[in-house]
């Protein structure tokens, strides 16, 4: 009976761990999704937007601000400003709903937010969508 009961309790706690190694895996499996789409976002942010935020994300005083700020990347906002585009101090940054894809987008903003923000995390496709679409619909393009 004794050693039935050890045998259960090793399938439990084999079990568990097996468990937790694949909830592990699934969060790296999206960190690394997030590194691969910055990979492909800085080509994009060198050609695109380096020449107004700086190759290293330094800003270009009274034209765009620094990206080196952190926090506020990860924010939805950033997301928002890439899509959508924003005006600021006078400066205007265009919207890059249908100059960029929802992919490339998406891409870019990892890339910021990996490079310059406290969390790396990529939006998703659908997101920067539903971002370029209310934008369309405010007439914002």
């Amino acid at each position: 009976m004794f050693d039935r009961r050890r045998g259960i309790a090793v399938a439990l706690v084999l079990v568990a761990l097996a468990s937790g190694c694949a909830q592990r895996t699934k969060s790296a499996d999206s960190g690394t999704g997030a590194l691969v789409s910055a990979y492909d976002g800085g080509a994009i942010y060198q050609q695109q937007c380096s020449t107004c935020h700086g190759v290293r994300g330094e800003g270009v005083a009274g034209v765009a601000p620094s990206l080196r700020l952190g926090a506020t990347l990860d924010s939805r906002a950033t997301l928002l400003a890439v899509a959508r585009g924003s005006r600021r101090n006078g400066a205007v940054m265009p919207s890059w709903c249908g100059l960029l894809s929802d992919r490339e987008i998406a891409d870019v903003v990892a890339y910021i937010r990996v490079t310059w923000g406290a969390r790396p995390q990529a939006p998703t496709e659908g997101e920067v969508a539903t971002a370029c679409r209310s934008s369309a619909q405010r007439g914002a393009h």
